[in-house]
């Protein structure tokens, strides 16, 4: 008999937890706002996630300034969002070139993200500004070497480094 009540007391409290759980999920998901706390909680998942991989990845890549890593995410307005991991990758890869030491790598990988930027001065603009000067000189010709069917405008960037009479091109 006294088995048969604890086996009985048990069975009541295992349906009470369960009716338990049932009621306050029922009660949970009848709230009007839980489909929007629900996306909220994986749009927030999936954002960190996404941001953990890209730290992996920057980490992958060696051990490359934060300067350079904000910088390239500031160019983001640049570029149309089809080519944007693109033209970032172009960036990125041509900066760590650069600071290696391979000039001319870096500067090929320049010339692929300049040909996918959509606003081209403004990011030639920002290059003068961070890349050496004899290296940006490189880049420009190199530029319109391998580009010579695109109307790429260099105006106001340093507009005597592509005249002969400057010695630009000829000190290349």
């Amino acid at each position: 008999m006294i088995r048969g009540a604890c086996k009985l007391l048990a069975l009541t409290a295992v349906s009470s937890v369960l009716g338990y759980c049932v009621y306050f999920d029922n009660k949970r998901r009848s709230d009007p706002d839980y489909k929007k706390k629900v996306r909220a909680r994986r749009l927030k998942a999936k954002l960190a996630k996404d941001q953990d991989r890209q730290q992996e990845a920057v980490a992958q890549e060696g051990s490359m300034p934060q300067l350079q890593h904000t910088q390239a995410q500031a160019l983001r307005g640049l570029v149309k969002t089809n080519t944007e991991q693109y033209f970032l990758e172009q960036v990125l890869l041509g900066e760590n070139r650069i600071m290696s030491g391979d000039i001319d790598g870096g500067i090929v990988h320049m010339i692929n993200a300049t040909s996918v930027c959509t606003r081209q001065e403004a990011f030639l603009q920002m290059l003068q500004g961070t890349l050496p000067p004899d290296i940006f000189q490189v880049f420009l010709v190199r530029l319109q070497h391998a580009e010579p069917t695109r109307s790429i405008t260099t105006n106001g960037i340093l507009p005597n480094a592509m005249s002969p009479s400057s010695g630009g091109i000829n000190r290349l």
